[in-house]
């Protein structure tokens, strides 16, 4: 029995310690509800813990993490019909000025009548220097004294055309921006000034107090204030064929055959008491040059006289899209109810579309009223 003893006492010496046991591994712990979380177990588990911490930033980051050859649009400006304007514009500038009918006229002070005082703009022809004073030809047998004229320089911009459609949404950039590291966020120092006008895609999107930021870079947001946005948009039921979406919050115009986007660019509607009335429309008259004038405040302060108003296509009542030679605010709403295009969108949209094509004016934040009665304007 000793000796047995013994054999197995050597065993065991020569066998050396044996292991203590370990316990099973467990699964991490589920987060409750407002607690932060490591770096590691929220890189693992997104959407599990706030969105506040090291924790909350790495999953942020990681959620928008872009590389840096992001593919550009697809896009390029198409050839317009030159010359895209006919005409040359001045703004009258001189309440109640003088209009005479001829530079002789002028001289004597005899004068034909007067445009009274408002938001007035005239085509213009030759100028014609007599008695040491420069007269403007405006229309046949009547001109105006250049001092009482601003001569003008239509805005250059236009929208874009498509060598393929667009994989995500896209937008102009209406004020400059320096683009921040996050929503809300701090300005990011290696990121350029964002210009106006300039083009960029859209990433990613988060909500932040009272507006929506998006991503258009490697961290690089942008609030929406500062951005006039398209996204890709299905045919309103029973429509085909050719029709034109103006998104009213967005300030933006988009030129569709069927589900295929073929033009998109910034517009100005209706402002103020004039808005541009949503609803489902169609073209029923189109105008090379039209003039327009109104007033619709009590006191005709709001007076406006415009001549000539290029590539027009009226489509609800007096509500037309046209052409605007007189302003560069595209992506803001500046009108009495129309749909103002820059003139080299104007003269493309009026070549492509037709009598009868469908235009669906619609607000997606859904402020503006649809019970509108159009009073029309530029």
């Amino acid at each position: 029995m000793r000796s047995s003893f013994a054999a197995l006492l050597v065993l065991l010496l020569l066998a050396g310690p044996v292991a203590a046991k370990q316990p099973a591994p467990t699964a991490p712990p589920v987060a409750e509800a407002g607690d932060l979380c490591t770096v590691a177990y929220q890189l693992t588990h997104p959407g599990q813990c706030p969105m506040q911490g090291p924790g909350g930033r790495a999953e942020f980051h990681h959620r928008y993490e872009l590389p840096a050859d992001l593919p550009p649009l697809a896009a390029f400006h198409p050839d317009v019909p030159s010359p895209v304007l006919t005409r040359s514009y001045a703004k009258v500038t001189t309440a109640n000025a003088p209009i005479f009918a001829s530079p002789e006229d002028g001289a004597a002070g005899n004068v034909k009548r007067s445009y009274g005082k408002g938001f007035i703009y005239v085509s213009i022809g030759k100028t014609v220097d007599y008695g040491g004073q420069e007269y403007i030809k405006i229309n046949a047998d009547e001109y105006m004294r250049r001092e009482d004229l601003s001569l003008l320089d239509p805005s250059q911009f236009q929208g874009i055309g498509f060598t393929e459609q667009p994989a995500r949404p896209f937008a102009w950039v209406v004020r400059p921006y320096f683009p921040r590291l996050r929503p809300d966020g701090s300005v990011n120092p290696g990121a350029p000034k964002l210009e106006r006008y300039t083009i960029v895609q859209i990433y990613g999107k988060e909500r932040v107090g009272d507006f929506d930021w998006y991503l258009v870079g490697p961290d690089q947001w942008v609030e929406q204030r500062s951005l006039g946005i398209v996204e890709m948009q299905s045919p309103p039921e029973g429509v085909t064929g050719k029709w034109i979406a103006v998104n009213l919050y967005e300030q933006t115009v988009a030129a569709y055959e069927g589900d295929t986007l073929v033009y998109a660019t910034l517009a100005s509607s209706g402002l103020g008491a004039w808005p541009t009335r949503p609803g489902l429309f169609q073209i029923y008259s189109k105008l090379e040059a039209t003039k327009m004038s109104g007033a619709y405040a009590a006191d005709k302060s709001d007076f406006y006289y415009l001549e000539d108003v290029p590539w027009t296509m009226y489509f609800d009542r007096s509500i037309a899209l046209h052409g605007a030679y007189w302003h560069d605010g595209y992506g803001f709403p500046k009108s009495h109810g129309c749909v103002n295009l820059a003139p080299k969108d104007s003269r493309w949209l009026y070549g492509w579309a037709e009598i009868g094509t469908t235009v669906y004016v619609y607000d997606p934040s859904g402020l503006t009223p649809t019970d509108i009665v159009p009073g029309g304007g530029p």
